[in-house]
């Protein structure tokens, strides 16, 4: 078995540390096979029995690594127990990206340390280990697939603003009121004049003449603000309305207002049967 085999059957089996009395080394790599594009993480712990003064690492922890190379490492010293139960480790973590494709592989790390106050020195050795690497995705594929990604998601968005498009303007049609012509704006007033005056005449014909006067001049475009009901009918005589409609209309309004000042004598049910007459006509006329 060559120094590379040997190794990636270590990291299989968890790496078994070297052990110098006591101080010891273990090492760890998360995969054995990865993409091109991935990276890896090795770690390489030592161990050591007593507080972290006990010893001292002078020189750098540098890999030699042959198609991989250290994107980043970081180092960090604890301990756990106190007194004669104290241990104390140093944890050396790298993360390391391929450079080429195929057996790639790290050397034996050789890690000198010095005890301290006794100046005794050692070194301590890792596994060499091998790593296989997978060729490079093509570019080409990976713009595709990007691509492909993006337009779906480009997709997704364009429907689902859509969808959302769709039901705003649903909503709003629905809630935006039905538009009423000047005849059914005044049918609905003639309906509420009515029922609020009731068989009161003279009320009737008071409301009667502000809605008719509104519905001639919404439709004829006459102005009525401040004239007399004798001007507005001159207005309407020349609009593009029926002799009957003119003739009605102008029946209407005099009557109104005649009795809107004026005490009024009706008959039982005088209100009901003028109220039918206008709605009859306008909704024929109108």
């Amino acid at each position: 078995m060559n120094r590379y085999g040997a190794a990636v059957l270590t990291a299989m089996l968890g790496l078994t540390p070297c052990v110098s009395k006591a101080i010891s080394v273990s090492q760890s790599i998360d995969r054995t096979d990865m993409r091109f594009e991935d990276t890896a993480a090795y770690q390489v712990v030592i161990s050591w029995e007593g507080p972290p003064t006990r010893y001292r690492f002078e020189k750098a922890l540098r890999l030699e690594a042959d198609k991989l190379k250290v994107a980043s490492f970081s180092s960090t010293v604890n301990s756990t127990g106190t007194g004669s139960d104290e241990i104390s480790s140093k944890v050396v973590n790298y993360r390391l990206v391929p450079t080429g494709s195929g057996t790639a592989g790290v050397e034996s790390l050789a890690i000198e340390f010095m005890e301290w106050p006794d100046t005794t020195v050692g070194v301590l050795l890792t596994d060499a280990f091998a790593i296989a690497v997978a060729r490079p995705v093509p570019i080409k594929a990976l713009d595709q697939e990007g691509n492909s990604i993006w337009l779906w998601s480009l997709a997704v968005v364009v429907l689902l603003g859509g969808a959302a498009g769709v039901v705003v303007w649903m909503r709003g049609k629905e809630e935006k009121p039905p538009v009423r012509t000047p005849a059914q704006a005044f049918l609905d007033d003639l309906a509420t004049l009515k029922s609020d005056t009731g068989s009161d005449l003279k009320q009737f014909q008071t409301g009667l003449y502000k809605i008719l006067t509104v519905f001639v001049s919404v439709l004829y475009q006459i102005d009525v603000n401040g004239r007399s009901t004798e001007a507005i009918l001159d207005d309407l005589e020349k609009a593009d309305l029926s002799r009957e409609g003119k003739d009605m209309l102008s029946d209407w309004l005099r009557r109104a207002e005649r009795e809107k000042y004026a005490p009024v004598n009706a008959a039982p049910g005088e209100t009901i049967r003028l109220e039918s007459e206008i709605r009859n006509f306008v909704e024929k006329h109108f």
